[in-house]
């Protein structure tokens, strides 16, 4: 079978596998296998289609190079809104639902009811799904946010930290800084459940604890090198973090200067507070939780490990909290990216 050389073989096989419409794949799949050989009966037992077939994509391409594979049956779909429309519906998906939607997220039937009522466009359910789609919707669960975050004082805090590294580096000349990131998690026999794979249209049973033992999770890790310090503990108070920081304040180089960033709970701020000398603390802003990336490693922490299981008591949940920690936070590069602080740049200065 004769193809036309319109790209190279190898190009061709790059396209194909970064090629997400599955007949268009394979319709490059038939050129790639013409060019390598193959005869039209060969090809069509290959890919499941006929021999016509094959032969005729195959001369569209010769023909078209590229273009002569893309589907043209049927008028090319047109998104049914100008381009004022598609802002304004845009605009209102973003704002989230109203109190006269009456629940708490937007599903297909409010927007179809939403396209009907306040855009005059009547479509059928699989319509509207098609439609936001191509406007660049998914259906995403959001990251939790505090009712009380101060959006200023969140962006604030950023855009200032290059001064405010710069300040603490002059305070400490002929030392590097070393920036860790710090928050405590509590984990107990209040159990949750976390994603497993099931047959499609089942619904897969997990253990769920709802029993009342728990310990605190103390960390504190740094982004940049991914060296993490740890503590157990079965309650929380400022003589603990008394205790913690006094342990951080052991691993820190003599010629390093470690730059603690936490939020401002009570024993975070309490004048019986302990600092060691080799250690300088940055408070957050108020409910924002976003600004501190070991908050991930609690997420990863319980859906990896903790969770769709039960504790029979303390000592099982400090071994669960201690495996945890060995197999997955002692592992530098897995907390560099777990903990990844982008808007630090960087998490240590020289």
């Amino acid at each position: 079978m004769h193809v036309a050389s319109h790209l190279p073989l190898e190009e061709l096989k790059r396209l194909e596998r970064s090629e997400k419409n599955a007949n268009r794949s394979r319709r490059l799949r038939i050129v790639i296998l013409g060019i390598e050989g193959w005869t039209a009966p060969a090809i069509a037992m290959g890919v499941g289609l006929s021999r016509r077939i094959c032969q005729r994509w195959v001369a569209r391409y010769n023909e078209q190079g590229l273009a002569g594979l893309d589907d043209l049956r049927g008028q090319k779909s047109e998104l049914p809104l100008t381009k004022q429309q598609r802002a304004a519906v845009c605009e209102r998906v973003d704002a989230g639902p109203t109190d006269q939607d009456m629940v708490c997220s937007l599903r297909g039937k409010d927007v179809q009811r939403i396209l009907a009522e306040e855009f005059g466009l009547l479509r059928s359910l699989s319509s509207v799904y098609w439609l936001l789609h191509r406007l660049g919707y998914s259906y995403l669960r959001p990251r939790p946010r505090h009712r009380n975050n101060d959006p200023v004082a969140r962006d604030a805090f950023k855009s200032e930290w290059p001064d405010r590294i710069k300040a603490i580096a002059a305070a400490h000349p002929g030392k590097r800084l070393r920036v860790d990131f710090q928050d405590e998690s509590r984990f107990g026999q209040q159990g949750t459940t976390t994603n497993v794979w099931a047959q499609r249209g089942s619904r897969p049973r997990a253990v769920r604890q709802t029993e009342y033992q728990y310990l605190w999770v103390i960390g504190a890790v740094c982004p940049e090198t991914g060296h993490a310090e740890g503590l157990l503990s079965p309650q929380l108070n400022t003589p603990i973090i008394n205790t913690f920081l006094e342990q951080v304040s052991t691993t820190i180089p003599a010629d390093e200067q470690a730059v603690m960033i936490w939020d401002g709970a009570g024993f975070h701020t309490a004048q019986t507070l302990r600092v060691s000398a080799n250690v300088t603390l940055v408070q957050l802003p108020p409910d924002s939780p976003e600004l501190n990336p070991i908050e991930n490693l609690w997420h990863y922490l319980k859906s990896h490990f903790w969770s769709n299981r039960a504790n029979a008591d303390y000592d099982a949940l400090e071994d669960a909290a201690m495996a945890a920690w060995q197999k997955a936070v002692l592992d530098e590069g897995l907390m560099k990216t777990v903990c990844a602080a982008p808007y630090t740049e960087r998490a240590t200065s020289d």
